[in-house]
């Protein structure tokens, strides 16, 4: 598989098969991350993988509440029939058997402390590249991932789980393992659907986590707007 097709054919994977990956593949997509762009080279990024069953079991155990509670309940405020729906889509992710954490650890002080907001934003966008990266190159090794960013929302029990230090920042987490779905098609998707959006609306929410937005219209040549 070329890296074009790897890149569209990611999709966010739940459900998992428990067949074990061979640790050799892990390092591989975590070395892939490792060649993402970041501001002067800092490379913000530090990474846990986790394989040992009774670690996954309770991270998972952890982003599965923080996704109910902060996610659907909090931030969607999705109703409650709908939300209990949504949550059997998670059922599986503990058989996934490795998961990856992503965090921020900013090693070089770039600027003055007035610019720390900026240059965070920057490893932000740097520790984006990086999970994208990592997640094409599990395409192209046959596994699947699914981001994962609500551990920024709740991170301390991670941070204790998996014994992160003080002065790192939990950015993402993400399953890695063999898909058991079959290959999802992307329709294209009206821009509607993310201007009307309305939190607590089940079938606005049920139509934004579909398709595409047509590639037109989100892509400018020379002006904005001109295509």
């Amino acid at each position: 598989m070329d890296t074009i097709q790897a890149i569209q054919k990611r999709q966010g994977v739940l459900a998992y098969r428990p067949d074990p990956v061979p640790r050799e593949l892990v390092e591989i997509v975590l070395r892939a991350a490792c060649a993402a762009p970041s501001p002067a080279n800092t490379q913000p990024w530090e990474w846990i993988a986790v394989h040992d069953p009774e670690l996954v079991s309770m991270l998972v155990s952890h982003l599965i509440k923080t996704q109910e509670k902060g996610v659907f309940r909090t931030m969607l405020d999705t109703p409650p029939e709908f939300t209990g729906d949504l949550m059997k889509l998670y059922r599986d992710l503990e058989k996934a058997p490795w998961w990856i954490v992503l965090c921020r650890h900013r090693r070089a002080q770039l600027g003055p402390p007035e610019l720390n907001s900026l240059i965070r934003d920057w490893e932000l966008c740097s520790l984006g590249a990086a999970m994208g990266i990592l997640m094409t190159a599990a395409v192209s090794l046959g596994l699947g991932s699914r981001w994962f960013g609500n551990p920024m929302l709740d991170p301390s029990p991670i941070e204790d789980l998996l014994g992160i230090p003080e002065g790192l920042e939990i950015i993402a987490a993400s399953p890695l393992g063999y898909h058991d779905q079959p290959q999802k098609k992307r329709p294209k998707q009206d821009p509607d659907v993310h201007h009307k959006f309305s939190r607590g609306d089940k079938y606005a929410l049920a139509s934004l986590l579909q398709g595409r937005l047509p590639w037109e219209e989100v892509t400018h040549f020379n002006y904005y707007g001109q295509s």
